[in-house]
């Protein structure tokens, strides 16, 4: 059986991750709107820590590579600071967005969205299969 990201583990990043989508959301869209805020809070963060998790299972499905990763905290270091410098990039980058919202034309400047999300996604990746090494089993 593959060493996999307990449940509790997903439930206690579940939290953290909406503040950071919401976050990320909010600073990359030009328009907002409350019902579709709401239901981005409920059903993003969960499809992209199941996205994460299936990213993830080549990590967990191959032995070898599984025993490399958990535990391995100089990467888990370079993988937070890779989102980070991610979301530090895009919220430093400016990017112009022209369209119409609810017949409203809007010409304005936010944060550029790709990495911005790309960073949100380093660390949801991170947040949902990083782990400890499990303890030593002797055969």
């Amino acid at each position: 059986m593959p060493d996999m990201a307990p449940v509790s583990q997903l439930a206690i990043a579940y939290p953290f991750l909406t503040v950071l989508w919401l976050a990320a959301a909010m600073a990359t869209s030009p328009g907002y709107e409350f019902p579709g805020t709401i239901l981005f809070l409920m059903i993003a963060p969960s499809f992209v820590m199941g996205m994460g998790v299936v990213v993830g299972l080549p990590v967990r499905l191959n032995r070898r590579l599984s025993r490399w990763w958990l535990g391995n905290w100089p990467i888990y270091i370079v993988i937070a600071a890779a989102g980070a410098g991610l979301m530090i990039a895009g919220f430093n980058t400016p990017e112009r967005q022209i369209g119409v919202v609810d017949g409203m034309p809007y010409d304005v400047t936010t944060r550029h969205t790709g990495l911005v999300l790309s960073g949100c996604f380093v660390l949801t990746f991170l947040a949902v299969n990083a782990g400890r090494r499990p303890p030593r089993q002797d055969r």
